[in-house]
């Protein structure tokens, strides 16, 4: 009995951090190492992004902090974006994050045979930070708008590209992923 109760105890203590880590099960993150770059692709809730002025004015310690790039898509816009979609883009040896990398980005629903549906859309790509956490944070994307359905995720980077598939729910993160060639 003590057993289960300590197996349970552990599930429920790493639930709980999941949770003030702000990570939800529906979340996906999925990679590929091509070339020297390792490119994570995350599927998260729509984002706020702030400029580094609103950061200090408001005293924001959440969201996400523009750098550079295309103009950010705010959550409450008229597209009414429910997802997250951006990479974290490393260098394979040694970690640490490229902040300076040319990415490309865009995603096409897929049909129930896995053939792309419907128009292409190109993501208006955003280098951002996460704020308060510094370069080592540094990611590219933009809220966007996906329907619940399969996804195929083509990502640029440098010239290198890597396609994703990806499963998304309709309000916002992922509910599986997987890499695809």
């Amino acid at each position: 009995m003590t057993g289960r109760l300590n197996g349970l105890l552990k599930i429920a203590i790493a639930a709980s951090l999941m949770l003030v880590a702000g990570v939800s099960a529906a979340d996906v993150m999925k990679t590929r190492t091509v070339d020297s770059l390792r490119i994570e692709l995350h599927v998260l809730p729509a984002e706020p992004f702030f400029t580094a002025d609103e950061v200090a004015a408001k005293h924001v310690t959440q969201g996400m902090l523009t750098m550079s790039g295309a103009a950010a898509v705010a959550p409450d816009a008229e597209s009414h974006p429910n997802h997250h979609l951006v990479v974290h883009v490393y260098n394979a040896k040694t970690g640490k994050a490229v902040t300076d990398a040319a990415v490309e980005m865009g995603f096409q629903l897929l049909d129930n045979k896995g053939k792309t549906s419907g128009a292409a859309v190109n993501v208006p790509v955003v280098v951002m930070q996460a704020v308060g956490k510094g370069a080592q944070s540094t990611h590219y994307g933009n809220n966007v708008t996906m329907v619940k359905g399969s996804y195929a995720v083509n990502v640029a980077v440098n010239g290198n590209k890597a396609a994703f598939k990806v499963e998304v729910n309709d309000v916002g993160g992922a509910m599986h992923g997987m890499n695809m060639h």
